[in-house]
């Protein structure tokens, strides 16, 4: 997932497992303000369908 700060542009690419399904919150490194990632902003993880089809087979 590729992440602008909206202050000062710079971008942050965050990877696949990192995302929780919860809020990501960080400080930029270049101008320090705050970037949140609500929640609802992340995509879904899969894993709990594939987890389902393999109880089914």
């Amino acid at each position: 997932m590729m992440v602008f700060c909206e202050e000062c542009g710079e971008r942050y690419i965050i990877e696949d497992d990192e995302l929780t399904g919860t809020a990501i919150i960080f400080i930029c490194r270049v101008c320090n303000e705050i970037i949140r990632i609500p929640a609802g902003k992340l995509p879904r993880q899969p894993e709990g369908e594939k987890q389902v089809e393999s109880e089914k087979g």
